[in-house]
């Protein structure tokens, strides 16, 4: 039986990859320097903390309950290796370098976002999870992870946060920084999103990369 230590440290990386996806740094910069600013960046962050927390939970209650119809511990690693291997074939598929002298665009949807009124702020927050394939299979494998590691609901719970925690803190550091020091903060978001636009498919390359060689690892040590 796994212990909640060992449980968040194998969830760690990924919730590591689910905090550096480069789409909601994006968006809260754009809301954060916009001029509707904190009301609608702080509903952004608040509903993708939620709907980080949601979607965790039911992949962990789901594994929860086929590992319980088949009462077997085996198929957890077996689906694990499948996810590492297929984030690393993702992975191999992003890394493909710009063209020389294009300009990197936005998603017309994700540059409209810093006119986003607070209500469709907390839509936005919501979407930018759900609606982002590389990042659910991110926290698919997380939940997969922790369903398989025969924990209590209670503790099931401790991981869930603490993985939403992570997964959060490039969202929640630059909102708080910039409640407390927007002057300062601000032309360093800019820089960011800039950095980030440009480089958006070369990081998700390195992340899907990285963290999938992790996961199929850890999985062919438990199978």
């Amino acid at each position: 039986m796994n212990t909640v230590a060992e449980v968040v440290g194998a969830a760690l990386p990924l919730a590591v990859a689910v905090a550096l996806s480069p789409l909601p740094i994006i968006a809260l910069a754009l809301l954060l320097t916009s001029h509707r600013g904190r009301s609608s960046a702080v509903l952004f962050v608040a509903a993708r903390l939620v709907t980080l927390g949601v979607l965790l939970g039911v992949v962990v209650a789901a594994s929860d309950y086929v590992e319980h119809l088949l009462g077997s511990s085996g198929l957890p690693a077996g689906v694990r290796l499948v996810l590492g291997l297929s984030l690393m074939a993702l992975g191999l598929t992003r890394w493909r370098p710009r063209p020389e002298g294009k300009d990197a665009d936005l998603p017309g949807w994700l540059a409209s976002i810093a006119d986003a009124s607070p209500s469709r702020s907390l839509v936005l927050g919501a979407l930018v999870t759900v609606a982002n394939p590389k990042e659910l299979a991110f926290v698919l494998a997380a939940g997969i992870t922790l369903g398989g590691a025969s924990l209590g609901v209670a503790q099931e719970v401790v991981v869930v946060l603490a993985f939403v925690a992570v997964g959060g803190l490039t969202v929640l550091l630059p909102l708080l920084a910039a409640l407390v020091a927007p002057e300062r903060v601000g032309p360093s978001l800019d820089r960011l999103r800039e950095w980030l636009t440009v480089n958006m498919k070369l990081v998700m390359g390195v992340l899907l990369l990285v963290i999938g060689a992790t996961v199929a690892g850890g999985a062919i040590g438990d199978l």
